[in-house]
Order: structure tokens, then sequence, then C-alpha cells
């Protein structure tokens, strides 16, 4: 009889303790179902690591279509690991974002595809459209968001009329290169006749100035002049011993034009064209900012600033080539005896600055040719009565001037960085306002200082733990003993 309870009790406690594990694991079970359609998440980084900001949110809770991101990293690289953490943050705000990770090595077709020229690029599909983002941060996700759902297309206009570099060639020396990456950006781009126009478009953009052949008229520097004083956005790129026409207008916004072609012998190591320098170091700005491809500049010529610079002109280089490099202005040696060196009196010597931004201010620079053309067909001064132009209080003028037309044209822009580095310049000119900034969290690594009022409640707690388990081991224990 004693052993038929014994096991009476011993299936008892065995089916009851069956029980209970289907029991918890059940609620597991539902649990998880919960957790996988209601996620729940906890930031406890003192610098918000996993945390988005406030615009961002904003715009994933205002996403109407799905959006999915295609990274394209090497396999299970660290940027890999770290884009995906980012990314499983954005997805958290957003059921409609979804991505996926693809290896250009192993699927090289899918990366042709995409015209992915760089590791680490993402491009983002959605609403009828392609945005790819070419550095992993929150800042530039979200703004490529911003773009993708944006139904707004800026208008990008190319001068033409004096030689310049046609959008429409396919040819080497043509830009239907830069036509075809620019559309894809969103951009619309059209022609711009200033002799047959009476001012810029009042929904330019940009204009761009590629390679003219012949001078500008002074009209159509006029016209350009009064388009950047009102704060309109110009890129300029003039090519060795052909400046448009433009070294006066540059020189009243604090650019000097030398006749010059640059020679960098730190590209014969790589066994390349003296004539063709590299910028591989470049100036803090937002434009260059996490850049870090090499540029190249075939026959560039030099762009030099003014110092000290006319009033109200603010100018940085962007890029410039290396010390071993120098702006040569004997055509003649160079063309007879293919060979020259630095002169310290005639030349200017690396590093030579490439690419420069001037930031023009609202007022017309002294000096400036087109505002002497003005004066001279009896504009009033300080008369009163002048109707003041709305646009001149819309905006800073920016000015982008590069020494070389020929590192975007066809033949190219496919080279290394300088798509990337093209397609920066305009998306700043660009100017869009409903782009955001976000300040980068710089608190990563931090040691945790502890008080020692902190310090000993820790070790209390710490030091707590095991004896409570080992306490309520004992109770459970002795309960069981007295039961049998």
């Amino acid at each position: 009889m004693p052993d038929k309870n014994k096991r009476s009790r011993m299936w008892s406690y065995g089916s009851s303790s069956v029980v209970s594990t289907l029991f918890f694991v059940g609620i597991l079970i539902i649990i998880a179902m919960i957790a996988q359609q209601h996620p729940w998440r906890q930031d406890f980084t003192e610098s918000g690591t996993y945390t988005l900001t406030e615009q961002t949110r904003n715009l994933l809770k205002s996403l109407e279509q799905p959006v999915e991101i295609k990274g394209f990293f090497p396999t299970s690289s660290a940027e890999e690991l770290k884009a995906k953490d980012l990314l499983d943050t954005y997805r958290y705000y957003s059921p409609k974002l979804s991505y996926t990770f693809i290896d250009p090595d192993r699927q090289p077709d899918v990366a042709r595809r995409y015209e992915i020229r760089n590791y680490g690029t993402l491009v983002l599909e959605g609403y009828g459209k392609k945005q790819p983002v070419s550095f992993v941060d929150e800042q530039n996700i979200t703004n490529g968001l911003l773009k993708l759902i944006s139904r707004e297309q800026k208008k990008v206009y190319f001068l033409t009329g004096h030689g310049e570099r046609s959008s429409a060639s396919t040819e080497k020396t043509g830009y239907s290169s830069v036509r075809s990456a620019l559309e894809k950006e969103n951009y619309l781009l059209e022609e711009l006749n200033l002799m047959q126009k009476g001012e810029v478009p009042a929904d330019a953009a940009m204009v761009i100035v590629g390679g003219p052949e012949k001078s500008l008229f002074p009209e159509e520097m006029e016209r350009l002049g009064k388009y950047l004083d009102g704060g309109g956005r110009l890129i300029v790129l003039l090519d060795p011993f052909q400046d448009g026409g433009l070294k006066d207008f540059l020189k009243a916004r604090g650019i000097e034009l030398r006749d010059d072609i640059i020679i960098d012998e730190s590209v014969g190591i790589f066994g390349g064209n003296y004539l063709m320098p590299l910028a591989a170091e470049y100036g803090a700005h937002k434009i260059t900012e996490n850049f870090q491809l090499v540029t190249f500049y075939p026959e560039a010529r030099s762009v030099e600033i003014m110092n000290p610079l006319p009033p109200g002109i603010q100018a940085q280089a962007l890029a410039s080539t290396s010390e071993k490099s120098w702006a040569e202005t004997n055509l003649k040696l160079l063309e007879k005896e293919q060979k020259a060196g630095l002169d310290l009196k005639e030349d200017l010597a690396g590093p030579v600055p490439l690419v420069v931004l001037v930031e023009v201010n609202n007022s017309k620079p002294a000096n400036d040719p087109a505002a002497k053309s003005s004066e001279g067909r009896g504009a009033s001064k300080g008369s009163g009565n002048e109707k003041k132009d709305p646009a001149a209080d819309r905006r800073q003028g920016i000015l982008l001037v590069g020494g070389d037309s020929d590192f975007v044209s066809n033949a190219y822009f496919g080279l290394s960085g300088n798509a990337d580095f093209f397609l920066n310049m305009v998306n700043f000119l660009a100017g869009d306002e409903t782009l955001i900034t976000i300040e980068r969290r710089e608190k990563e690594g931090r040691p945790l200082l502890l008080t020692r009022s902190q310090s000993l409640s820790l070790m209390w707690v710490l030091g707590m733990v095991p004896v409570v388990v080992i306490l309520c081991g004992l109770l459970v224990y002795r309960v069981r003993r007295s039961q049998r």
C-alpha cells in the first residue's frame, strides 16, 4: 500500500511538472508572438546609439508606400554589421521599410544593374524611383528617403552657345553620363542660351558652365552675375588656357585664373600621365564629408584663391593636388622638350587647388565687370527709388569653380571618385531645404564612472543575489522533505 501511494504521489508530481512545463512553454510562445507583432525596444546607451532623431521617426511614420533598401557590402564585413544595426532601427519604426544585403563580388550582375561603383553603397527603392546613398549614417539615409518620396524635380541648366560640353553628346568628350546620373537623382536638365533668354530662369536650381571654348558676351556675364548675387548657384568648369572670358568675372569673386597647366609627378608612380593630376586630400566641407576616393583631372589648370579676398566673399579649396605637383606656365617648353620643371618665380607650387567653392553675399562684388556694365547703361545709384530685387534676400549665392571640364566627361566620369564628387557638388548646390542635418553623436566609448555610494549599492546587489538563490533553494528543499 505505501508503495502504491508513493507511486501515486510520484505520478501526481510528474504530471504536474509536465503540465506546468507545457503551460510555461505556451506562455513563452504567446509572449514571443505578441512581441513579434508588437516589438518593443529600449535604448540604454548614453549616446542614444540605437535611437533615431525625431525628424527621422516622423518621416518613417509618413511613409505611404513600401521602401526596399539594398545594401552592397562584402559578406559579414564590419561595415555590413554596422549597417544592419542601423537599418534594424529604421525597420523598427516603420514596417513599410525592408532591406537586403548583396555582396557585389558574389553577385556582380546585380551590382552592375544598380551601377554600384563602391562598397558600402545603399540603394533605396520605392515610389517608382531609386535613390543611391554612398555613406551609411542616419543623416544620409534619412535624406535619401526624403529625396525618394519628394515629388519635386529641380531644374539644372547647362549653358550653351560657346562650345560648351553637351549633355546630349555620347562622345568621349560629351556629358551624357552626367545627364544620366542627374536624371537618376531626380533632376530635370535643360539647355540655356543667355543671348536668347533675358535672364536665368527663376526655376533654376543651378547653372553649369562646362568648358566653354569661346568667350561669353558681357550681357551674358551680367545675367549670370545677377543670378549669382541674388542667391543663385553656379558651377564653372574651365580648361587650361581657355577661360571663356570669365577671368575678370571670377576675379571679382575671389578667384585668380592663371594661364597654366598642372603637372603632377606623383601620378608617375602609378605609370599615369603627368598631365592628369589627382586629388586625394579634400577640404573640410559638407561636399567632401566622408569622401575618401581619389579623383582625377586630365589636363587641368590651377584655381587660385585671392589673398586678400574681395569684401563679402568667402572661399575655400575643396580639392587640391599633392605636394609633388605644380602649375606650369611655360607651355612652349613643355611642348618642345616634353619636360618642365618648377620655377618658383613663375609657377605655382603644390598643393595646387583644383576645385574651389566661393560663397557670395547679396551685394555685388567690387570691380565686377557685370556691375560696371549695368552702370554704363545708366543704372541709377542712391536715388532712393530703386526697386529691391526680392531674390536678393533669398539666400547666399554659391559659386563652384573647377580647373578642368574633362573630369566629368563620358571618358572619365566613372573613373574612381569623379562621379561621386561631382554629384556631391550638385546635391549641395541644389540646396534642398527639406533635407535635415543631424549632429553626430560623439559620446560612444565614454567610461562609466560610479560614485562611492553607487559602487557600494552595486556590490550589495551583486553579493545578495547568490545568497537569496541559495536560501530559496534551502527553503524549497526543507518544504519538500517535510511533505514526504
